[in-house]
């Protein structure tokens, strides 16, 4: 499969939500998410990813989650921002998915927590 281009990125995310990710993105379109926040420290779990790359630095990343939760993210490498859309069962809501939406700052950083101030 074709290396993605943020294969070997690390990066955090703190969304407006609460919510806080540390992303390691693998290899074969894989990516790890960890919880970062003190009430979920360390839930983890590894992701089939679709990744595209625009212009500008933007970013499109989505999977669909062992639960059903369907996630996409829009990154702006420039801006350091991300921005999140997500649904999830709710029987409540039309075609029976729920929409989330979050957003907040985004950073590569290096294995040891620093920066990383390559471009990609």
């Amino acid at each position: 499969m074709k290396k993605h281009p943020l294969e070997g990125k690390i990066a955090t995310v703190k969304f407006d939500s609460g919510l806080e990710f540390r992303l390691d993105f693998l290899a074969d379109h894989k990516m790890r998410w960890t919880s970062t926040r003190k009430v979920d420290a360390g839930a983890t779990d590894v992701e089939t990813i679709h990744i595209e790359s625009y212009p500008g630095g933007i970013f499109s990343i989505d999977w669909v989650e062992e639960s059903g939760l369907c996630v996409s993210y829009t990154l702006d490498t420039v801006n350091h921002f991300v921005k999140s859309f997500m649904t999830f069962t709710d029987d409540s809501y039309r075609g029976g998915r729920r929409p989330f939406i979050h957003e907040g700052p985004f950073q590569f950083i290096l294995e040891n927590g620093e920066p990383d101030l390559a471009v990609v």
